[in-house]
């Protein structure tokens, strides 16, 4: 968790992280270190879109942008630039050109190469920043994105992929809360809270498979604690898409159904859920699903990936002693 020292008080009390693990503010930044992982993410994502394409499998990627790549203007006395964000510069070639002059026509010559990874990119940064004076897209208190910004990312997203996106989120249940704090807010003492609107929404998609650490922490009631190595599975019946979808995700996503995860269940029929940056091939191979699709924060563009990850390894070697242990109280590793 955040906490305060890493948090930014802006513009009518949004709260935007600046530090933490991923020490975010510090990558709006041009310099070697950047240049090199904005190019090591392109050539992940030409390979991942090249390596699937040969297994007949359709490949997007998703960046989830940074509350300060959007909400830059309520910044409160600290300047970023937020066309500096990973994002942004991973979806605009001028970006690299700016950095190293002099290696500009072996950049055009690399690119023309390999055109395929921008259409790889799905930009939710574009429609986002246009209608982020609109409606609040993410929490004031949060860093995730609020119901509306999941709403216009699944629709970009569904555009993207060719999907008809479910209509009646907006109709489904939703209870108001008046003092809610996201994980920005908490960290603070006391808590700064907001009201807002928790949607249900989940309703066609029944979850068929939940890997067994989901659910030793679920029955725990440490569900939150959770993150790399989760694993479900959702199925929907009276889905009109029939096409199986493998998401490999983050926090934004989630395994519980309250993010991007479950919007797609109720509009595939069959979506399988591994929160990870990195990708398993063995298991896209045994699963073999229609569409792979991958979801990141943009602060993880500074964490390099050599997708050589495998989901049954990672989950025996960093939970198999708590599963052993069997239910408790304890803390969890």
């Amino acid at each position: 968790m955040a906490t305060s020292v890493e948090v930014h008080i802006g513009k009518r009390d949004w709260l935007f992280l600046l530090q933490g693990t991923n020490n975010v503010s510090s990558q709006y930044v041009r310099s070697p270190e950047a240049q090199f992982l904005l190019i090591h993410w392109r050539l992940i994502v030409a390979q991942r879109e090249r390596r699937l394409r040969a297994l007949g499998i359709p490949y997007k990627h998703i960046l989830m942008p940074e509350k300060i790549t959007i909400y830059d203007h309520l910044l409160d006395g600290l300047r970023i630039d937020w066309r500096l964000s990973p994002a942004f510069r991973l979806l605009h070639e001028d970006a690299y050109y700016t950095l190293f002059p002099l290696r500009r026509m072996n950049l055009v010559n690399y690119i023309r190469r390999n055109l395929r990874w921008r259409a790889t990119l799905i930009d939710l940064i574009a429609p986002m920043r246009q209608q982020r004076d609109m409606q609040n897209l993410f929490y004031r208190t949060d860093s995730h994105l609020s119901f509306a910004g999941r709403l216009l990312a699944y629709r970009e997203i569904c555009g993207a992929i060719g999907a008809e996106p479910v209509r009646d989120f907006e109709e489904r249940p939703a209870t108001y809360h008046a003092g809610w704090a996201g994980d920005l807010g908490m960290a603070f003492d006391p808590p700064r809270y907001e009201g807002t609107m928790l949607h249900a929404l989940q309703r066609d998609a029944v979850r068929v498979y939940a890997s067994p650490i989901v659910e030793h922490r679920e029955r725990r009631g440490l569900s939150g604690t959770l993150h790399t190595g989760a694993h479900v599975i959702y199925r929907n019946a009276r889905a009109t898409d029939p096409r199986r979808v493998m998401l490999f995700g983050d926090s934004y996503a989630n395994f519980a159904p309250i993010g991007l995860t479950i919007m797609l269940a109720e509009t595939f029929r069959e979506v399988h859920f591994i929160w990870s940056t990195q990708l398993d091939y063995d298991h896209i191979a045994q699963v073999r699903p229609d569409l792979v699709l991958t979801e990141m924060s943009e602060r993880f563009v500074f964490r390099p990936s050599k997708d050589d990850w495998n989901l049954a390894q990672y989950v025996s070697q960093r939970y198999d002693a708590e599963l052993a242990a069997g239910p408790d109280d304890g803390p969890c590793a």
